[in-house]
């Protein structure tokens, strides 16, 4: 028994070194052309960790405004968006010290953390290792993967949480004692709220189908809502850090909502023969007409069957066949969503573990034999195969546009203030400094800005990207404001010529504190735009302004219930193991 654990032991790890090592080939188009990937969200997310970023390297700490990133306007993002995730990606930023190394980093890690997940989902759903390791590399090759390398799209990184929440649900549904369920509940809850919030969605709709199916069939009602409710209290208090400044911050500014996509249809799934960056590729519609069939002329156990319909749901909800724009225009809850595609997630993560669970049952059955079993491998190593080569050409289509004049498609509300493309490509040269780029290439991006008031929301022809191109990124004071971090607070010099109303490029809430000339001003003593941006009265020659945040008293205590959880989980999930 010994023997056979330990050559069970030695697959797995030689199972984890091939994943690493074609997690780091996939890369390599990259690595020859020392090019970058350039998407619709990049200027976004790189303002968010080269932010975090400069906060590590020189000590400045400021968990609310952006001190660096994002024109250095003093803008709320990270505390709302996977706070401690950016902090991670600026630290990964930072000991790279140029974009090209960060994103090899980042898409290795984004590819091996994914087949690693997928991996560990199959391993402990019981699915032999040779299926597990195929399906895992071959999970790793789609574009719900690859869409954070190529378009850097941040819904990505839950495709390794995404296969932990599916095994939480089977987990649910087959175990006899529900507590041994709630510390992974509370591991892939809090992992997917602290990067993702979207993700943490997905996984509620996943989990409750698998919460509902097990509560009319169990005889243990009682206990099984209790782990649960159990499992949700502790996930409360280890995300106080995400969802506390949310609430917060929401309660005392009319904060903007991102970007509502008014043609939700568009961006639904389609299946595309020449055109490997669309989401329904001929390797993931490969997968799923191999699921069918599989399950059309295989044996469907119950978690099977349960698996098979929640990756139906997702993938019909994810398609064309949903009236989507009809559907938010009575509904704007949920143009939330944003894009449709982003619902083939979990319908890809649940049809592999179909796949998987089908041929587990073929090779369990009396139907097996050695012709049949050679076929099954044939056509797991062709998806696989399929799958690498979409990548591929995936990673030559984004070079072709790194060569282009404009390094990236066409993108809206982006402002490129070079014109010559070598000198763009240029800028992320790590000897250019990791800020060149950001400052020459921007977005008008305006999730979060602070609206002076509803009306300003609801008026329709309010126009929050103009005006914030207008306020920070076209401001003329740009031109004669000098800004710099000190002391965990922004610092702005300028010269004026006389006394007058000056619209700076800076972004006040209300916690934001603004000290000009020496003097705190009270909220009465200056204005601020429709999208927050201040306005001061300068006096004639130089003047010098500071901004700061004030955080509550609330936030801090609940940065500790955070931290104190953390380490409460820690400890149980150590005891756990060590008990094993």
């Amino acid at each position: 028994m010994e023997r056979v654990l330990k050559k069970q032991r030695n697959q797995l790890i030689f199972s984890i070194i091939l994943i690493f090592f074609i997690s780091i080939a996939l890369q390599r188009v990259q690595m020859l052309h020392k090019n970058l990937y350039l998407g619709p969200d990049w200027v976004f997310h790189y303002n968010r960790f080269y932010d975090a970023a400069q906060q590590i390297k020189e000590g400045n700490f400021q968990y609310f405004i952006s001190m660096y990133g994002f024109s250095q306007s003093g803008r709320i993002v990270n505390a709302l968006y996977g706070p401690i995730f950016a902090y991670l990606q600026g630290l990964v930023l930072l000991l790279c010290g140029s974009w090209l190394k960060y994103q090899l980093v980042s898409n290795f890690l984004i590819t091996f953390l994914s087949a690693i997940s997928m991996l560990f989902l199959l391993v402990k759903t019981k699915i032999r290792l040779s299926v597990s390791l195929i399906l895992s590399i071959t999970y790793a090759t789609y574009y719900v993967v690859q869409s954070w390398s190529f378009n850097q799209a941040f819904g990505s990184w839950g495709a390794f949480i995404v296969p932990l929440g599916a095994l939480a649900g089977v987990k649910l549904n087959e175990e006899k004692d529900y507590t041994q369920v709630v510390p992974l509940l509370v591991v892939v809850m809090t992992l997917a709220i602290q990067v993702h919030v979207l993700t943490a969605l997905l996984l509620i709709i996943i989990l409750g189908i698998f919460f509902i199916i097990s509560f009319f069939q169990t005889k243990a009602k009682t206990k099984l809502v209790t782990s649960v409710l159990i499992a949700a209290v502790i996930t409360v208090f280890t995300t106080a850090n995400v969802w506390y400044p949310l609430l917060e911050t929401s309660i005392e500014n009319q904060l903007l909502t991102p970007f509502t996509n008014p043609d939700m249809e568009s961006s639904a799934i389609r299946l595309f023969l020449d055109n490997p960056a669309n989401h329904l590729t001929v390797a993931s519609f490969s997968l799923l007409t191999f699921q069918y069939l599989l399950l059309l002329f295989g044996k469907v156990d119950k978690v099977n069957k349960i698996v098979t319909f929640q990756s139906s749901l997702f993938f019909i909800l994810s398609s064309r066949i949903i009236p989507w724009n009809e559907i938010t225009s009575k509904f704007s809850t949920l143009a939330i969503l944003q894009f449709p595609s982003r619902l083939f997630l979990p319908a890809i993560v649940l049809s592999i573990l179909s796949v998987a669970l089908s041929i587990e049952s073929f090779f369990a059955g009396r139907q097996k034999t050695i012709k049949k079993s050679y076929m099954l491998y044939v056509i797991l190593l062709g998806l696989c195969l399929l799958g690498l080569k979409i990548q591929n050409d995936s990673a030559n289509e984004k070079l072709a546009f790194w060569k282009s004049d404009t390094l990236q498609p066409k993108i809206h509300h982006t402002v490129i203030k070079e014109g010559d493309p070598v000198m763009l490509r240029q800028s992320f040269d790590k000897k250019a400094g990791l800020n060149k780029a950001l400052t020459l290439i921007v977005k008008a991006t305006h999730d979060y800005l602070p609206a002076k008031d509803k009306n300003t929301i609801l008026d329709e022809d309010f126009n929050p990207a103009g005006e914030y191109k207008n306020a920070i990124i076209n401001n003329p004071m740009n031109k004669n404001i000098s800004k710099k971090v000190e002391n965990k607070h922004l610092s702005l010099n300028w010269q004026a010529e006389s006394k007058k109303e000056t619209l700076l490029p800076i972004v006040v809430y209300k916690r934001t504190q603004i000290v000009l000339n020496g003097k705190k001003l009270d909220k009465n003593e200056f204005k601020t735009n429709k999208i927050g941006a201040l306005i001061v009265n300068s006096k004639m020659g130089n003047n010098k302004l500071i901004v700061q945040y004030k955080t509550s008293p609330l936030f801090r205590y609940m940065m500790i219930v955070s931290f104190l959880s953390w380490l409460f989980l820690g400890f149980v999930w150590t005891k756990k193991v060590i008990k094993k």
